[in-house]
């Protein structure tokens, strides 16, 4: 068996996450030239290997019909995969489908644990998009129970719980 030394095995790693990064900024291009169908075909197999933001534009373009017909259940798949991952924006939006009962059984609790999750994971610099996610917490709030929000308040604790030691590996620019 080749062993490869310790360096060797480093810079193998970093061209690979290189190439990972590469490829997502090609199907990123797509997308936002317009050439859903490509972005689609370029992210599938990264998001595939775990990568949460492609996950989180694959579930935006199955909710929109972007380059696929659109599919609530779909997006609500991929936004879940990202979301579980840790990604703030497939949390928002999966807290959304939630809400409004698409692609998913409408859960107040769910859409609030998710709201929650979705608040607490945004850079600063994306305080609007916090603020969305605030403003929609509170207005699945107000169509519950106090033990209802408790609950959904627990559910959110235990997913943060189980991220401890998560690693960090925001993509440079989200939308």
């Amino acid at each position: 068996m080749l062993k490869l030394p310790t360096v060797g095995l480093f810079i193998l790693i970093c061209s690979t996450m290189t190439a990972a990064a590469q490829s997502l900024e090609r199907a990123e291009a797509a997308y936002f030239r317009g050439d859903y169908a490509d972005a689609m075909q370029m992210m599938l197999p990264i998001a595939e290997q775990g990568d949460r933001h492609a996950q989180y534009l694959i579930g935006f373009m199955y909710e929109r019909g972007q380059g696929v017909p659109e599919d609530p259940a779909k997006a609500a798949e991929w936004y879940g995969r990202a979301a579980k991952l840790g990604n703030p924006f497939a949390q928002n939006n999966l807290g959304v489908l939630y809400k409004n009962g698409r692609g998913v059984t409408q859960d107040y609790v769910q859409a609030y644990k998710w709201f929650n999750l979705a608040a607490e994971g945004y850079l600063p610099a994306e305080f609007g998009h916090r603020e969305r996610s605030v403003l929609n917490q509170q207005s699945v709030a107000e169509k519950m129970a106090s033990d209802e929000i408790s609950a959904a308040q627990k559910l959110a604790e235990e997913f943060r719980e189980s991220q401890e030691g998560f690693p960090e590996d925001r993509p440079p620019r989200v939308r």
